[in-house]
């Protein structure tokens, strides 16, 4: 039956309609919102960077602020129609999808996350570069271009350090927004289970790393 929904075409009232059935209609239920996260992520991921700069916070906050604000608009909604104050129905939704994106930015200066992770949205370690750059711009392959040529010294940097080390090193640049801040318990937990690392070797691999980064920094400026 979902195959014969023309989901593309439907109004953006109208595909919350569907996504809200997600439990009577599961197939269904997320067609219509891979087909809503399509039509309104440009908007809503511009929207959060500019918010985040506001804050002093990263395009990998900004980006998951993005997704933790469709996440909510999955599990449930309270978009109506009747109380916009435009009759465009893809502005409506956008003003409402506002309110909840702020709202989850606000939520990361008390817990360094916008939502608690389910399994389903927890968080991946960052193995490498590659990995790193796309949690920073994610679906723009030519900001990911320039990155990984921006950041291709950390390879050369943190090289002859186990993968431990690195591990850790991404993760933590990946998720952690600013100075004084923490990465996500989520992901500390993660760090500790997967690795079979106390939080303070966790910490010492770190300072290893970061050191080593810093190190290769104020030889090669040194050598200009």
């Amino acid at each position: 039956m979902a195959e014969k929904i023309d989901f593309e075409n439907m109004v953006g009232s109208e595909l919350l309609e569907y996504i809200s059935f997600k439990d009577e209609f599961p197939n269904e239920a997320e067609l219509a919102f891979y087909v809503f996260c399509d039509r309104y992520q440009r908007d809503i991921l511009q929207k959060a960077e500019i918010q985040c700069s506001k804050f002093g916070y990263n395009e990998a906050i900004a980006f998951l602020a993005a997704k933790c604000t469709f996440d909510k608009v999955w599990r449930s909604h309270t978009f109506d129609m009747k109380k916009a104050n435009t009759k465009n129905v893809d502005r409506a939704i956008l003003l409402w999808m506002y309110k909840i994106l702020y709202t989850q930015i606000l939520l990361f200066k008390d817990s360094d996350t916008c939502a608690q992770p389910t399994e389903e949205e927890d968080l991946s370690l960052i193995e490498n570069l590659e990995e790193l750059v796309n949690v920073y711009v994610p679906e723009n392959l030519e900001k990911q271009k320039e990155l990984k040529e921006n950041y291709s010294f950390l390879e050369r940097a943190l090289q002859g350090l186990s993968q431990k080390h690195k591990i850790i090193y991404f993760t933590y640049l990946a998720y952690k927004p600013e100075k004084g801040k923490n990465i996500p318990r989520s992901v500390s937990k993660k760090l500790q289970e997967q690795l079979d690392l106390t939080q303070p070797s966790i910490r010492v691999y770190r300072k290893e790393a970061t050191d080593l980064v810093t190190n290769y920094i104020d030889k090669v400026n040194g050598n200009k």
